[in-house]
């Protein structure tokens, strides 16, 4: 795989928006480094699962491993579309996250566009 070409654009002295290709590996070691946790959450739709979650997986063990974390990396599919963004699939979300004992620490990720990115936010703000 082609290293990370990164460019990281600065908000107010910091470099908050990295933008660039190949980018999934470069994530998580940036993840796993400044945001260590006992569990990861990433919650995307069924048509991006299909396309990317082998390599999102692969990824997130990939890094931890070279980081000696011992994190859970747990994912959650909603249906894709605006439907899925409702209180009943919020709630379903945060279930789950209890059943799976998801604590405090855990980091809540989205891959996806507004719907996940909404449905997600409003998640990790609540839970």
């Amino acid at each position: 795989m082609a290293a990370a070409d990164v460019l990281k654009i600065s908000i107010l002295g910091t470099d908050s928006i990295h933008v660039g290709f190949h980018l999934i590996p470069y994530i998580f070691q940036t993840i796993l480094t400044t945001l260590p946790s006992s569990a990861y959450v990433l919650i995307t739709d069924n048509n991006l699962a299909r396309l990317y979650l082998d390599d999102i997986s692969s990824a997130f063990n990939t890094a931890a491993s070279e980081a000696g974390s011992k994190a859970r990396f747990l994912t959650y599919q909603v249906a894709p579309g605006e439907e899925a963004k409702s209180r009943r699939v919020k709630e379903e979300i945060e279930d789950w996250m209890l059943s799976e004992k998801c604590t405090r620490d855990t980091v809540v990720l989205a891959f996806g566009g507004g719907v996940i990115g909404d449905l997600t936010g409003f998640v990790a703000a609540t839970l």
